[in-house]
């Protein structure tokens, strides 16, 4: 935790889609060593995807299919940064290992506002709870939900036991108002929030110091911005850092120029088309 806010490292994630999710094991430790040095609290790596449904891309869009390869990629890295990946509840999934398995220690279950079904949202839940994950629930497309929405999507949260929320801002469409609300709406049942901000439209920063102020718990970040099935950016690393008052120093050049560097690299594989 730096100050009070919680921060997921969205790199690898949101730039697999550029990269197809292929990353060099060297880059991936890198990002985990930055992330750990900074006191950054997760590195989300991609996905639970079905290989069979989505074939063709790299070990991190099959987080459990590829438990053993990326069990090597960071076994002899990780430390107190967790690993995080996201379970798109939408999509064919893979088959998820115990907690105990894995070296992902937290779940992101990815639902779409617009498409949420709290029975089927409940026993993604309690999977992952059996299976002794960490959990979180993603709204994306969230900025489109009425507060009462929101409401509901808090309380729900609270009664399944879900410890925080997150809200996506896919189509950077939230406002002021917006920020403000929901982060009172979740503080009020009892919920830990937190919000993952796209740049479309030149919001990001305004609004993730905004988000800041009114005591948001999590914040998603990627290095330089990068990432996004539509190449829309996010919420830089490297500024959240400086708001912070964290200096990224020669480790965060190092990661940024390694990270041009993995684009150029897989630029073959890339899925944002």
């Amino acid at each position: 935790m730096i100050d009070h806010v919680k921060i997921f490292d969205c790199t690898l994630r949101e730039v697999g889609y550029q990269t197809g999710w292929y990353f060099s094991d060297e880059f991936a430790k890198r990002i985990y060593k930055f992330a750990l040095g900074k006191g950054i609290d997760y590195v989300e790596v991609g996905f639970f995807h079905n290989e069979s449904a989505d074939p063709g891309k790299g070990n991190f869009r099959y987080c459990s299919i590829r438990n053993d390869e990326i069990t090597n990629t960071f076994q002899h890295v990780k430390n107190i940064t967790k690993l995080s990946a996201m379970r798109d509840v939408q999509r064919p999934l893979s088959e998820l290992v115990p907690k105990e398995e894995s070296m992902i220690d937290t779940v992101r279950i990815l639902t779409r506002s617009h498409e949420t079904d709290f029975s089927i949202l409940s026993k993604h839940i309690e999977l992952c709870n059996r299976l002794g994950y960490e959990i979180f629930i993603n709204f994306t497309s969230a900025g489109y939900n009425t507060m009462e929405r929101n409401k509901e999507f808090a309380h729900f949260a609270k009664e399944m036991g879900v410890e925080s929320v997150e809200f996506a801002d896919t189509e950077s469409v939230m406002t002021r108002d917006y920020v403000v609300n929901t982060i009172a709406i979740c503080h009020d049942e009892g919920l830990k929030v937190g919000v993952h901000l796209h740049d479309k439209n030149g919001t990001a920063e305004e609004l993730a110091n905004l988000a800041l102020e009114q005591g948001a718990d999590y914040m998603d970040v990627t290095h330089l911005g990068l990432g996004g099935k539509w190449r829309d950016g996010n919420l830089t690393m490297e500024y959240l850092l400086r708001r912070l008052n964290v200096k990224g120093g020669y480790e965060s050049t190092i990661v940024k120029n390694e990270l041009i560097e993995e684009l150029i690299k897989y630029h073959e594989f890339s899925v944002a088309e």
